[in-house]
């Protein structure tokens, strides 16, 4: 009896221990996900800094691969201004098609 109670313990161990082992896993990638989304949104391409180990990203900081924080700023200022401007924009459009669907659907409505 005793044997059944060890082996039911350490199976359960083993299961438990899969299980968070996964979840962190799960964790771990939507962390970076996220960051390559940050990346993007920056206008970095991805995995500038979410590919790199940290002795990669010293080293290609170093040899100026990496944008430094000042340039990224003044990147993410330009770009806020010109994204800005282009989802307004497009924004603009498409509630000018949306406006003309409803007019053509009362239309309908109407006849």
């Amino acid at each position: 009896m005793s044997a059944v109670l060890i082996t039911l313990i350490v199976c359960v161990c083993i299961v438990t221990l899969a299980v968070l082992d996964n979840f962190f896993k799960l964790r771990k990638e939507e962390l970076e996900t996220r960051l390559r989304m940050a990346e993007m949104e920056a206008g970095f391409p991805p995995g500038t800094y979410s590919g790199l180990s940290k002795k990669e990203r010293k080293k290609a900081h170093k040899n100026g691969q990496i944008p430094s924080w000042s340039d990224i700023e003044k990147l993410r200022e330009s770009r806020d201004e010109e994204t800005e401007r282009k989802e307004l924009l497009e924004g603009i459009a498409s509630l000018k098609s949306r406006i003309d669907n409803l007019d053509t659907i009362m239309k309908e409505k109407r006849k």
